[in-house]
């Protein structure tokens, strides 16, 4: 009897456990918030406007912000977010991860259509074509390049790369080597708007292969205002008799045409789709034709989480207003559109596989580049954005592709693209006299910013009250330098040349040396003729940089320092809380004697791309094409609601990594040599020997060691 009464009272203990973890776990569940990744969007601040309503009680989110949707991408696949919303580059981007962790687990649909688009060639009758190799000397109409960005340079080029013959000129760029393919296959065809973001390189290609803008509205202009360019362009090419085929969406297609209703522009029964399977089929009937298709947007999961966040979206239609959940509809900006639940929720790569063409579309390359775009990095950081910067380029049909090496200094870099492991390098001002003098590279493109502000200008700083008034008043002074062979070293040596206040010799070093009677110049140490007098104010590395150049003049060890006005601005008027008590009106900039309004020694762009000068002119033309693209895609003029990825944006919170934050995008480095005062032609002015930078023995010991780091890395 007292043994059935234990055996009972441990079955019921048993019980009572079993009850209480499973209240335990669903209490946990209930209580789970899972993080959203939220990108801000270009025209309002939805980040701070709805994120605070998912912390009322109840909540089953919280916001974690993301610069962009690929910077949200990174954090979804790191786990420092659960779930987001992303288009389909961005999951052909995750598909490149081989991320296991992540699911799709539902579908973010605008209509009833199994995909956002489809694409197919539609013919006209009249033209006698009834197989793809009959379309060779036919007339070709285009939608034009620049006006979607849900219309990819993929998208937009895929049926050219499956039905033209490649011609493949070593002498030729990837883009003109298209070009030249499209132009001999077809007869005559409209290609209206860009075609490469160099305005000047267009203008010769369009020349050159003018039969690709023989269709359009205005030839001799081809560009984004000609009738036929945008999305309905090609089918008004191709209904008012001047083209033979047209590459277009299928919902246009159909709209064009009055397929489901409406006033027809054209008789739809004058023309066919071309399948690729050689079918001709009638415009209502276009059953397994399309040649690609466009996935619509997801929701991307962690796995662990991917069940739950399926279910929140599943619910999110009429919900109560100011709630939670429609705080969340609205920071995702799906209150019109409607949320489909995957019945198997797969990974980005199965799921892309479902749309007929989209993936293969990314892999197609009918010529091989001159090489991939080496670019060396000298942080992880760097390295890491690289990274990410290549994947985005590659799903958004960039070529040549981008290869990402990592270095450890910019002098490392610069060796490395002096010795072909790489082919670029970004630098900032202050690197490139050693670039071009020390390297033999070359800038080929400038990042540029239309902030006047932000062009770095360097000035020759003193407090208010100090009684150097004029250039001529610095010799004898004390000077805080930020660099040697720097912008700021360079733009003093220059100044005082010009007004013949130094010494004839062309060493810098020297010249310098003798004009100031102390200094601090951060890096002199490594040539092999630097004086004493120009390291007597260093106490260690704080005096190094921008900021430490400042700080050295603040300190009073200097009495004056040639620095960038931004430094001046960024840490004073409580800006910069290690100087809160600094006013900017304390400090003022020396002027030139022909200054008139805002005194500086010279300006500088952000940065710079270097190469090697004796890179090849094709492979030049197909470094600028990759990167002023990437710049326009990815830079402060996208025209995406949310930015697909940040070039020019902070990075895993640190700034100015790879590329400036104060960037737009590229531009040709020739066309700044129209500017005075410019630090890009200075630097070409400067005496052969002003800045001998020749390294120490550890520095060599260094360099060749980050050398030998990259060969072993790029085999």
């Amino acid at each position: 009897m007292e043994m059935l009464a234990k055996a009972s009272l441990t079955s019921m203990s048993t019980v009572i456990l079993t009850v209480s973890v499973l209240l335990l776990v669903s209490l946990c569940e209930s209580q789970q918030k899972y993080r959203v990744c939220v990108t801000e969007k270009s025209n309002h601040k939805i980040y701070t406007k709805y994120c605070p309503l998912l912390d009322k009680p109840g909540s089953k989110v919280t916001c974690v912000f993301g610069h962009s949707r690929l910077d949200c991408l990174r954090k979804v696949l790191d786990g420092k977010a659960d779930f987001g919303v992303f288009e389909a580059e961005d999951i052909v981007v995750a598909s490149n991860y081989k991320n296991p962790d992540v699911l799709i687990v539902n579908e973010i649909r605008a209509l009833n259509t199994t995909y956002e688009y489809e694409v197919l060639p539609i013919v006209r009758k009249s033209a006698n074509i009834t197989r793809i190799s009959q379309l060779k000397g036919k007339n070709f109409c285009h939608s034009g390049y620049g006006y979607e960005p849900d219309w990819t340079t993929v998208i937009s080029q895929y049926f050219e790369a499956q039905v033209v013959t490649p011609v493949c000129d070593p002498d030729l760029s990837t883009v003109e080597n298209l070009l030249k393919s499209s132009s001999q296959y077809f007869k005559a065809a409209c290609k209206a708007g860009p075609w490469v973001p160099d305005n000047k390189l267009d203008t010769k290609l369009k020349q050159t292969y003018s039969n690709l803008c023989k269709l359009c509205g205005n030839p001799s202009d081809c560009s984004v205002n000609d009738k036929y360019w945008g999305s309905s362009g090609p089918l008004y090419c191709l209904t008012d008799g001047g083209g033979d085929v047209a590459w277009a969406k299928f919902a246009t297609i159909e709209y064009h045409f009055g397929i489901n209703g409406g006033n027809p522009v054209a008789p739809p029964d004058e023309y066919n789709f071309l399948c690729a399977d050689n079918r001709l089929t009638p415009l209502d009937k276009p059953e397994d034709c399309a040649w690609l298709a466009r996935p619509w947007a997801t929701v991307l999961s962690r796995r662990k989480t991917a069940e739950g966040v399926q279910k929140i979206m599943s619910f999110l239609k009429d919900v109560e207003y100011l709630s939670w959940k429609w705080a969340l509809e609205e920071l995702l900006e799906i209150h019109t559109q409607t949320i489909v639940a995957l019945n198997q929720m797969m990974v980005p790569e199965d799921y892309l596989r479902k749309a007929p063409g989209f993936l293969s579309a990314n892999t197609v390359t009918n010529c091989k580049p001159s090489g991939n775009v080496r670019i060396c990095t000298r942080t992880s950081a760097e390295m890491n954005k690289c990274d990410l910067l290549q994947k985005a380029a590659s799903a958004y049909g960039i070529k040549p592709q981008l290869e990402c090496l990592l270095g450890q200094t910019s002098e490392s870099c610069m060796k490395a693209v002096q010795t072909d492991i790489a082919d670029v390098v970004i630098t900032q001002p202050d690197d490139l006299h050693a670039g071009r003098k020390e390297f033999a590279l070359k800038p080929l493109l400038y990042e540029y910013t239309k902030n006047i502000n932000r062009i770095q200008r360097v000035a020759a700083v003193v407090p208010i009250n100090s009684p150097i008034k004029r250039i001529n008043d610095l010799r004898g002074k004390k000077a805080c330098f930020p660099v040697y062979d720097g912008i700021g070293w360079n733009s003093i040596f220059t100044a005082l040349k010009d007004k013949g206040l130094l010494p004839s010799s062309c060493s810098s070093v020297e010249a310098l040396g003798e004009f100031f009677s102390e200094s601090c110049v951060p890096g002199i140490n490594k040539t092999h003729n630097f004086r004493e007098s120009l390291q007597t104010l260093c106490d260690g590395d704080r005096y190094s940089g921008e900021v430490g150049a400042f700080q050295c003049l603040i300190d009073g060890k200097g009495e004056v320092a040639f620095i960038k006005l931004n430094t001046v601005k960024e840490n004073t008027d409580n800006d910069n809380t290690s100087h809160v008590n600094l006013q900017s009106k304390n400090f003022r900039p020396i002027c030139l004697e022909d200054q008139a309004e805002e005194c500086y020694l010279t300006w500088a762009t952000p940065g710079q791309v270097l190469i090697r000068s004796n890179t090849p002119a094709v492979k030049q033309r197909e470094i600028a094409i990759a990167l002023m693209e990437l710049g326009h895609l990815f830079g402060k003029y996208h025209n995406a609601p949310t930015a697909e990825y940040q070039m020019f944006a902070p990075f895993d919170n640190e700034s100015n990594v790879l590329f400036q934050d104060v960037t737009y995008h590229f531009e040709e480095y020739t066309s700044l040599q129209q500017f005075d005062r410019s630090y890009d032609k200075l630097i070409e002015e400067l005496p052969q020997c002003s800045s001998a930078h020749r390294p120490t023995f550890m520095t060599s010991y260094l360099t060749a060691m980050a050398i030998l780091l990259l060969l072993l890395m790029s085999f």
